[in-house]
């Protein structure tokens, strides 16, 4: 497979630059699935509003392995161009084959750039993202935490939506989407996980309306672990809600 090859190649290069004693040892597969909320809101000027909640189970439901909120304001450069930024906060439990030591929490600043066209009946978008992210660190599982590790993170995303009814993609029609979106750690704490991880997804959509959609897929997230050896190759059944809310067409 293309994505897989590319992956062992980003990851080749990864471990290339890395001390010899932080190459790979072990890789471990675990069976997930992510349940998420996605909304968006747009106001009758440039300005709007982006959300999304996710529940995330190991096992692929037994077991709680994190908890995500985030949320951030837009403005729109044109209609094909937006910018924002916003704040997010998540909390990771101990799951599958290579476990955290603890219950974690995680707090971050992001900013982004996205771009949409269309290439046919294909409509494209491309996400460029930075975060600033602040994870905590606790000495035994019961314990406030004692520090916020600062590390960086730089995000891409493309995803491919194509119709499965005629050209365009209309109230109660179908729709398959793919994407991939590579995350790359740096920063001064960053020392053996350049390459933090991959994620090739699949899935297929039902527009119920205009301000309506449905997902459900299938996403491999390989992650590397932050001292460079473990790599998790993570199978995902994924469940997605996307809203949509909009004022243009309100204006006084």
């Amino acid at each position: 497979m293309q994505l897989r090859r590319l992956t062992s190649l980003l990851l080749a290069s990864a471990f290339a630059a890395a001390p010899a004693h932080a190459q790979l040892r072990r890789t471990a597969d675990n069976f997930n699935a992510w349940f998420t909320y996605y909304g968006e809101l747009e106001t009758a000027g440039r300005w709007g509003a982006i959300y999304d909640v996710s529940i995330r189970r190991s096992g692929p439901v037994r077991e709680m392995y994190a908890a995500f909120a985030r949320g951030g304001i837009t403005y729109e450069i044109t209609p094909a161009v937006k910018i924002a930024v916003g704040v997010s906060r998540s909390e990771t439990w101990p799951y599958g084959e290579m476990p955290i030591a603890y219950r974690t929490p995680e707090r971050r600043l992001w900013e982004q750039l996205q771009l949409t066209h269309s290439v046919g009946r294909v409509g494209l978008s491309h996400r460029y993202r930075v975060e600033q992210r602040w994870q905590g660190k606790k000495e035994l599982p019961d314990d406030a935490v004692s520090d916020w590790v600062r590390v960086n993170r730089f995000r891409y995303q493309i995803r491919a939506t194509v119709p499965l009814e005629g050209a365009t993609l209309d109230d109660g029609e179908w729709y398959v989407s793919g994407a991939n979106e590579l995350l790359i750690a740096f920063g001064s704490n960053v020392q053996y996980n350049i390459f933090d991880q991959n994620r090739a997804a699949i899935s297929f959509g039902y527009r119920v309306g205009k301000s309506l959609r449905l997902e459900a897929g299938y996403l491999e997230q390989l992650s590397l672990k932050s001292d460079g050896r473990r790599l998790e190759d993570n199978h995902t059944l994924t469940f997605s809600l996307f809203t949509s809310f909009s004022f243009k067409d309100k204006q006084a």
